[in-house]
């Protein structure tokens, strides 16, 4: 009931006012002669009681008396009602996935599986698709094969350990003049070219190890993983089809992130100096979703449009349950 009804505006003009007091006046006074006219008796009392139902004009009779006790309580909430709703402002709004992604083959290759499908919830790191990866593994596996012999440097370091007894022994023997110093020259280049080959042998196992993890990484690439905590919204790419590398190539699958959510609304200048980073606000969001959710501002637009005369706020609205959908409507409400 508003303040009109009752009888608490200002403006009320006094006839009206009469008009009540005058009709409540001539029902107390009918209740009087009903009373002073009937029987002494309860049962003749009961016998001439007209079948109007006299029984409400005591209630009409109270019913000013009542409103008149009533009367400064209810003009104190009536002239409050203003002040509370001046304390906060509702705004339209939208609620956005924070992020959205196209997740693409950065390689040419055949699509062996895809592992999820559109409304799958995935987590970070989770395996979306898989492309046909035969000869990759084989050069994986080869090359890690060749990262872990040790076959050619032992042997490189076992001639190079005997270039230099031989150089040490023609040495000898030249400083007693049993050799020629070719001999001892002779020696002396077998040992650098043994020495050369044992550095030969450890350089290639260095690179062994650097194919290794090059083909790793190819291999690694014909597995297209979540790079974030999300939802699957498309599937557009499916097995034996070819996914081919490039920003305009189509895409394997479209990720939405709805944790958090990102709220967008757009405020009047008047608001700008009034809304901070870190500001909460209350969203709710259109039927049928229920309840009310709390929402903290994460960033706001350096730039205001002259045109419009607004700016754009946007919030980030917490959803660990996912239960939260993005693309809804919604009202937020900032305090003032």
């Amino acid at each position: 009931m508003g303040c009109h009804a009752l009888g608490l505006h200002r403006d009320l003009p006094a006839p009206a006012m009469g008009h009540h007091r005058t009709q409540a006046r001539r029902a107390v006074q009918g209740r009087v002669r009903q009373r002073r006219d009937a029987p002494r008796h309860p049962a003749q009392r009961q016998a001439h009681a007209p079948a109007t139902g006299l029984l409400r004009f005591p209630r009409m009779t109270s019913f000013p008396s009542k409103m008149s006790r009533l009367r400064p309580t209810l003009a104190l909430l009536c002239a409050a009602l203003p002040l509370v709703a001046a304390q906060a402002a509702d705004f339209d709004c939208l609620i956005e996935p924070s992020q959205t992604l196209d997740i693409r083959s950065p390689v040419n290759g055949l699509i062996e599986r895809v592992h999820v499908e559109r409304g799958s919830v995935v987590k970070r790191g989770a395996v979306l698709v898989t492309l046909e990866s035969t000869v990759e593994r084989a050069a994986t596996e080869l090359a890690r094969f060749r990262s872990t012999t040790d076959g050619a440097i032992q042997s490189a370091e076992s001639r190079a350990a005997h270039a230099a007894r031989k150089l040490r022994r023609k040495s000898d023997l030249a400083e007693k003049s049993y050799t020629s110093a070719q001999d001892r020259d002779d020696a002396e280049a077998e040992q650098a070219i043994a020495q050369a080959d044992a550095l030969t042998a450890r350089e290639n196992k260095q690179m062994a190890k650097l194919e290794f993890a090059y083909t790793s990484a190819q291999l690694a690439q014909r597995t297209l993983r979540s790079p974030i905590d999300g939802v699957v919204t498309e599937q557009t790419m499916h097995a034996g089809e070819l996914a081919e590398a490039g920003d305009n190539k189509p895409s394997i699958l479209k990720l939405a992130q709805t944790n958090p959510l990102r709220v967008k609304l757009i405020l009047p200048v008047a608001w700008y100096t009034k809304v901070k980073p870190g500001m909460q606000a209350e969203v709710t969001p259109e039927k049928p979703l229920d309840g009310r959710f709390t929402a903290a501002v994460t960033s706001i637009d350096k730039v205001i449009d002259a045109a419009s005369g607004t700016f754009q706020v946007r919030m980030d609205l917490p959803n660990p349950s996912g239960t939260l959908p993005g693309g809804v409507k919604c009202k937020a409400r900032l305090p003032l």
